[in-house]
């Protein structure tokens, strides 16, 4: 399988504004109201289901060390070991992305752990020598740099045991810095090519990121060959922890940055390892938002009786042809629009859509235009109506309302959850459809794992 990018990073939030970034379903929620802001906010939870394979997510305004507050960002708690070992840290705040592969988690978080760094032979072949793996990993927005070690990962009841993680360099150290082309890498959608490394809790608004999306590994065949053209680089091998010295290097598939949820074994006595995909259940939410919203995280799809597909679950698959622009997307169309690449995604933090009858001069985004892309801001307390078909290369179909509020008044208030905030990445993007956060709220949303039980042919999402 080839995996091109990762679709995380649309934190429209840390672009434009300072103090940031209706659906059904779900099960039994309560409501805490609150006071704050110019707009009294809530916390709404959802604490279903439970069980050894299920974790809590939170959407708040971050870690402590965020100041200016996230805005419709995911987080869960991840605890990382040395391997085989009892030798932990527990770390909160790991920013939860089903549009990405793998966990990368802060140096200065497992510094005293003293992780074994992960090492690729010499390749004569293709003239690298022995040396440490570093990974340019790079997302819309921005990018993450930074070696590769061995840890055991814990959530919930789950181990992944001695995988290959990334350790984000946030120590700014002199011998390893950035290289070019990584930082052009990270450039993404910025219109200087170029974009800042996340290099800190503080600018990755979160510390780490959890992939637990449709892949086991984060690259495929790009990587495992070593050839670059037409890609950036993304894994080097260092001999000498000299950025100066790496080189561009081939790495196999089962040393590229793991999905850990692949790596979990049965250990609670249950037959089946929950290592298929996840299900991630959020409440709905008022029209105003949540100051905090928790819901929960369910590993495995199918492999227990908490974590059964509903009866009443529309299912779409992704294409899984590895020739066709369109791969890994499936389809969206709003009336005569048509967004050839859609997906679900908790790493985007809104619906992010080419509209033009929407209202963008929104003063949380500079007034932006349709063309360089911002919030949407239909008039006042109004929202913008939205009917929308998603349909997969198989035929499947489901149809989706939702509505787009006013972000200049969701972000005036205290709240940092919104099932009803939207925004466009202006006309360069505008065939694509990122469900974003939003989307989660009120449903159960299921992401599978590409090869693995139920998905042997090709992945899909269900909600």
């Amino acid at each position: 399988m080839q995996i091109r990018c990762a679709k995380l990073g649309l934190w429209l939030a840390a672009l434009w504004v300072l103090a940031v970034c209706v659906a059904c379903g779900g099960g039994d929620s309560s409501v805490t109201t609150y006071s704050g802001g110019l707009i009294p906010a809530t916390t709404v939870s959802l604490d279903t289901p439970t069980g050894s394979n299920t974790t809590e997510v939170i959407v708040d305004g971050g870690p402590a060390s965020f100041s200016f507050g996230a805005m419709n960002t995911p987080y869960v708690t991840v605890t990382v070991c040395a391997p085989n070992s009892t030798k932990c840290v527990t770390i909160d705040h790991v920013f939860l992305d089903t549009g990405s592969y793998g966990l990368r988690v802060l140096k200065s978080s497992v510094g005293n752990l003293s992780l074994p760094a992960l090492t690729l032979a010499a390749d004569a072949q293709r003239q690298t020598p022995a040396g440490t793996a570093v990974e340019c990993y790079p997302f819309v927005l921005g990018g993450v740099w930074g070696p590769l070690a061995s840890a055991d990962v814990h959530m919930a009841g789950e181990t992944a045991t001695a995988i290959p993680i990334q350790v984000i360099d946030d120590t700014g150290s002199a011998n390893l810095t950035v290289p070019t082309d990584c930082v052009v890498a990270a450039g993404g959608l910025s219109s200087t090519g170029q974009s800042p490394i996340f290099n800190s809790a503080a600018a990755l608004q979160a510390n780490g990121i959890l992939g637990i999306g449709m892949m086991g590994f984060d690259c495929g065949v790009t990587c495992a060959n070593g050839d670059y053209s037409g890609f950036h680089i993304q894994y080097y091998v260092c001999p000498d922890q000299v950025t100066a010295n790496c080189q561009a290097a081939a790495i196999p598939n089962e040393q590229q940055t793991q999905n850990p949820v692949v790596h979990f074994v049965p250990d609670d006595g249950n037959p089946q390892p929950d290592n298929n995909g996840t299900i991630i259940s959020l409440p709905a939410l008022p029209p105003l938002g949540a100051g905090v919203a928790r819901g929960r995280l369910v590993f495995g799809i199918g492999t227990r009786s908490n974590n059964q597909i509903s009866p009443s679950a529309k299912m779409l698959s992704v294409d899984a042809n590895q020739t066709s622009p369109s791969y890994l997307f499936f389809t969206t169309t709003i009336g005569s629009t048509v967004y050839p690449y859609s997906y679900i995604d908790s790493g985007s933090n809104a619906y992010f859509f080419t509209d033009d009858s929407i209202t963008q001069s929104c003063k949380s985004s500079g007034a932006s235009t349709d063309q360089s892309g911002g919030w949407y801001c239909p008039t006042g307390f109004t929202s913008a109506l939205r009917s929308a078909s998603l349909s997969d290369t198989f035929g499947n179909t489901a149809l989706v309302d939702f509505s787009i509020a006013n972000a200049d008044v969701l972000f005036s208030g205290s709240s940092t959850a919104f099932g009803n905030l939207g925004g466009s990445l202006g006309q360069a993007s505008k065939d694509y459809f990122a469900w974003g956060l939003s989307f989660f709220f009120g449903r159960s949303v299921y992401t599978s794992i590409w090869g693995q039980r139920l998905s042997e042919h090709g992945a899909w999402n269900a909600f």
